[in-house]
């Protein structure tokens, strides 16, 4: 069973100011004198002047009733202040024992409260008596908390010439949250060279004993001087610890706290980050100008180089045992990983494709962000910046409905949901009561990104195999809308790049523009599959980070809602996301079954012992096949021997940290070459190699990483509402009922398709507007998307309908106005306009709709003998997968207008009729057109394979049809549903392939 560790006592420091020796001695001369006065001047008093508590005689019944004399009211004061000098006395008894024996902090004396702090102060001023006089204190003495391990610590520098440093630390690239958000400023001690700013900290002992490490054992290990562990309380007063807690009194730190130190800290354990401050004079950085603002700000460039003391170095696939690579090796080292910007690499603005068949001028040095005329990523020109007075869409630098940088997190969701639904495609009359949670999903997710990361990788690997190069090792990515970066691990030598990648940073990143990843789908194997998101950092880049690059147990400590909700959000990425291919995802513990998600990847548990023992089960098979295939590490193997559904990897999530000996069961596992594991934990783990920090605002630091972003988190009010949407998607995916379509009035209008419209708009595909007026570039998607609305409207619609569609988030009537006329002077005053109720509508006699002119073909084949001209027309108007480049965050209104479901109908249908009646008329050729036609708009149409495997039957061999099953199978496996093909589809295959071997599903 999961369980969370009892807490550790606390460790307890004196009460001590800097000062000089003679001062120490003379305050703690002082707070004796008052102890004594205390304890022995009081009593002596009250015996002078009021004699003895208890009374000289005993009392009698008439002394109730007769009246009260001075002495008897003074008396009786005498009485109580005896009973508070008594009290007093235990409160400094009970600190002093504490205080000579080293027990840390003393027990809490009942109705204690000021009294008791009042006698630690003392007690702890007498303590510098003996501090004065070079006696040692019996403070506490720990040892280190691990065996030995890479020496590890985080070094990033700024390369900049001429930059200013403040005394005081601004807030920072690597290790600050955007700056748009929040302007974190805390004051350190710093060496401010010219490389930056110097960070440090440590992390606590564990206790040795009865003794704790404190304050003051930290600022003599690292200082030199104990009495400077004020300096270390000033650096971390009230910041969240990975427990959970703060630091919010000198006396209470507890083991695994990770504390800043001043910069001149030195010593084993010091972990070291070195960053560049945020500079306001014109220097060399790049300066990013927002035109709604005047605000300039100064984007830093980090390089990381990472260095290690030990002799023997591991290659990119071997993992290590006992304690993470990360991990403290117990000598100070100013170098790790530094998971920063991507943009602001040395070297990335100049970064030029290596292939030979690719001429682009070598881009010039400038400024980080594109300017006027200065390439841009892919080697396209970036024009003329122009205001544009409308709302455009949601920004993917604000935080959407799963926080910051879940556009990779809800594009994974949306294309599950997609799969969910099947042939469909789109939301059915089920899904009706979940619109709204649909329409949030839709406007963060940012599928183009996802597609771009998950080919790029893949071609990567591809490419790398094809070099008998071994693939890097990846720790995390950046994802900008520019390119991808990979952080490599910086232990051993990396091999050299295919192109159009390109090393930079000192060969420590990888990057790829944007305009030269991969145009079409990959067919190759994933080679990160655990990548997933955690955030933005402050410079807006997507950060992924790869779990079994940690060897280890990920724990995510800090605030255990939001570290609960973080990690949730992770589990669900990967359980949904297009390069975690073969994955199983166990989360244990959790509040909620999210398994109807993805029934295919993710499993729930109660009990942690059940699910490792499916883990070590399935994982079992890795073992064995690396050994019979000579591999050295699962991920060798999944690249050289491709097998998606062998090589996929086991991510464990626990909704609390385990018990030492799971721990240590746990890090076995996760160390084992030859198994993919890897375990992320809610709440902290002293042991973990990757130990994140999250707060109530969502932002997760990783001091060892230099990371520090806005996390995203799916909360469990919208983890229901998701399985709730899924659920109605799965419902409306089994009920093939076709709806009725009404046929517009202008049914049987006809246009001449051989010669072109004053306005074309294609829907059956990716959406695209042929217009004859003249927009500005920046305008262009958000007109294109009012087009493509307008266009699914048959009667028009209200204006304020348009701007709820349109801008979901809210719009004020003027810029709502100003984006319509814009649109308007593009496809011209005559193509669109407002009617008398105000109905904004496209003029059908001049727009021309190829989804108007595929219902209007459709109708006159239905009515006529021969259906096959009607249909074939129709069917060319089909130009590939319907809706599949939306830009991110748009469209979010086809989760309510259901045009996505009707298309898929409408095309299904004609293709299945231009098939039979080309069957009827023996033509095989035509109705084969027919029917990849309509899979090329709807691919997880059963119906339509169903029907190629006989078409293939009837005309073909049995080659043939062995061929159409398997790219069935593959299609179904990329876009279909999670519970695999239908069981009338699998019956089809074993009749017209006896004996055929379907290949492993992988979700």
């Amino acid at each position: 069973m999961v369980r969370t560790n009892e807490p550790v006592q606390a460790a307890r420091l004196p009460q001590r100011r800097s000062g000089s020796p003679g001062a120490d001695r003379l305050k703690g001369f002082v707070a004796l004198l008052a102890i004594l006065a205390i304890v022995g001047g009081v009593p002596y008093v009250l015996l002078r002047f009021f004699g003895t508590p208890w009374p000289d005689t005993m009392p009698s019944k008439s002394m109730l009733f007769s009246e009260l004399s001075v002495e008897t009211v003074l008396g009786i004061i005498a009485f109580f202040i005896w009973i508070a000098w008594l009290h007093f006395v235990v409160c400094l008894v009970a600190e002093a024992v504490a205080e000579i024996r080293g027990l840390g902090l003393s027990p809490r004396v009942p109705l204690g409260g000021g009294s008791q702090v009042l006698a630690r102060r003392l007690i702890g001023t007498v303590v510098l008596i003996a501090a004065g006089a070079g006696v040692s204190l019996p403070v506490a003495s720990a040892v280190t908390t691990s065996g030995p391990a890479a020496p590890t610590s985080v070094s990033v520098q700024h390369e900049s010439s001429g930059s200013q440093f403040r005394q005081t630390e601004a807030a920072s690239t690597v290790l600050s949250g955007s700056s748009q958000h929040s302007k974190t400023s805390v004051g350190v001690r710093t060496n401010n060279d010219h490389k930056g700013q110097v960070v440090k900290y440590t992390e606590v002992r564990p206790p040795s004993g009865r003794n704790y490490d404190c304050l003051w054992d930290i600022a003599e290990r690292y200082l030199g001087e104990g009495r400077r562990y004020k300096e270390i309380y000033d650096l971390n007063k009230n910041k969240l610890q990975p427990d959970g807690r703060r630091l919010t009194n000198p006396d209470l730190i507890l083991p695994g706290w990770q504390v800043r130190l001043p910069a001149d800290a030195k010593g084993p354990g010091v972990h070291t980050v070195r960053v560049s401050i945020g500079d306001h004079t014109k220097s060399t950085v790049s300066t990013k100008t927002t035109k709604s603002t005047t605000e300039t700000r100064t984007a830093v460039k980090p390089k990381v180089t990472v260095e290690n003391k030990t002799e023997t170095r591991t290659t990119p696939e071997t993992k290590t045992t006992g304690p993470g690579r990360f991990s403290e090796q117990g000598m100070e080292k100013p170098s790790s990983i530094g998971i920063g910007s991507a943009k602001n690499d040395p070297g990335a603005k100049n970064v030029k494709p290596g292939e030979p068949s690719v001429t682009v001028e070598p881009h010039a040095p400038g400024a980080g962000q594109s300017e006027h005329g200065e390439p841009a990523a892919g080697g396209t020109r970036v024009p003329e910046a122009t205001p544009v007075a409308t709302d455009d869409g949601i920004s993917l630098q604000e935080a959407g409905m799963y926080g910051f940088g879940a556009t990779l997190l809800a594009a994974g969701l949306a294309l599950a949901l997609k799969r969910r639904r099947g042939w469909a495609q789109g939301p059915g009359p089920k899904a009706a009561g979940h619109r709204q949670t649909e329409v949030g999903l839709r406007l963060a997710s940012d599928v183009p990104t996802a597609q771009f990361v998950d080919n790029s990788l893949r071609k990567l690997g591809a490419d790398m195999t094809q070099l008998q190069r071994p693939m890097p090792k990846v720790v995390a990515a950046l994802v900008t809308d520019r390119a991808l970066t990979l952080v490599l691990d910086p232990y051993g030598a990396q091999p050299e790049p295919p192109g159009p990648w390109q090393a930079i940073a000192d060969g420590t990143r990888w990057t790829l523009r944007r305009g030269y990843g991969p145009t079409g789908e990959v067919n190759a194997p994933a080679p990160y599959p655990t990548l997933v998101t955690v955030g933005q950092n402050a410079d807006g880049a997507t950060v992924l980070v790869d779990l079994d690059a940690a060897n280890g147990i990920v724990a995510f400590g800090g605030v255990n809602n939001a570290s609960r909700d973080v990690v949730g959000s992770l589990a669900v990425e990967l359980a949904t996301n297009l390069w975690s291919e073969g994955a199983h995802i166990s989360m244990v513990g959790f509040g909620d079954d999210l398994s109807s998600l993805a029934p295919a990847r993710l499993s729930y548990w109660v009990r942690l012992d059940d699910a490792m023992g499916e883990v070590v089960r399935r994982t079992e098979a890795q073992v064995q096949a690396c050994q019979r295939r000579d591999a050295g590490s699962v991920a060798e193997a999944r690249m050289t021997h491709p097998d998606a559904a062998l090589w996929g990897p086991e991510v464990i999530f626990l909704s609390a940290p385990p018990s030492p000996e799971e721990q240590d069961q746990l890090n076995r596992l996760a160390a084992d070459t030859k198994r993919s594991i890897s375990v992320a934990v809610v709440g902290d783990v002293l042991n973990s190699p990757w130990r994140f920090v999250v707060d109530e605002k969502n932002q997760a630091v990783c001091r060892l990483l230099g990371l520090e972003v806005d996390a995203h988190s799916v909360n469990p009010e919208q983890f229901a509402d998701l399985v709730a949407l899924f659920d109605a998607a799965e419902a409306d995916a089994r009920d093939k009922r076709r709806s009725e379509q009404d046929m517009p009035a202008y049914e049987f209008s006809t246009m001449d398709l051989s010669r072109p419209a004053p306005v074309e708009v294609d829907l059956l595909g990716p959406v695209e507007v042929d217009a004859r007026g003249v927009i500005d570039d920046g305008r262009v998607a958000l007109s294109t998307e009012i087009i493509a609305f307008l266009a699914s409207q048959d009667y028009g619609v209200h204006p304020n309908v348009l701007a709820g569609a349109i801008w979901p988030r809210g719009i004020s009537q003027e810029l709502r106005d100003a984006a319509l006329e814009h649109t308007r002077r593009w496809v011209g005053v005559d193509a669109m306009y407002a009617d008398e109720s105000g109905r904004w509508m496209l003029n059908r006699s001049v727009v021309r709709v190829d989804w108007d002119v595929f219902r209007t073909l459709a109708k006159q084949a239905s009515m006529i003998d021969d259906p096959r001209g009607p249909l074939s027309t129709a069917l060319s108007l089909v130009h590939g997968p319907a809706w599949s480049n939306l830009p991110g965050g748009r469209y979010s209104w086809l989760a309510a207008s259901g045009i996505e479901r009707r298309m898929a109908e409408a095309v299904v249908d004609a293709a299945l009729r231009l098939a039979e009646a080309s069957l009827n008329h023996n033509d095989g050729a035509m109705a084969r057109t027919a029917l990849q036609t309509g899979l090329s708009f709807s691919p997880a149409s059963e119906e339509l394979w169903r029907a190629t495997l006989r078409l293939a039957a009837h005309f073909g061999t049995t080659a043939d049809v062995t061929n159409v099953a398997g790219q069935m199978y593959a299609a179904l496996t990329r876009h279909g549903g999670p519970r695999g093909p239908e069981a009338e589809t699998d019956a089809l295959v074993d009749e017209l392939l006896p004996g055929y071997h379907r290949p492993a599903q992988v979700a």
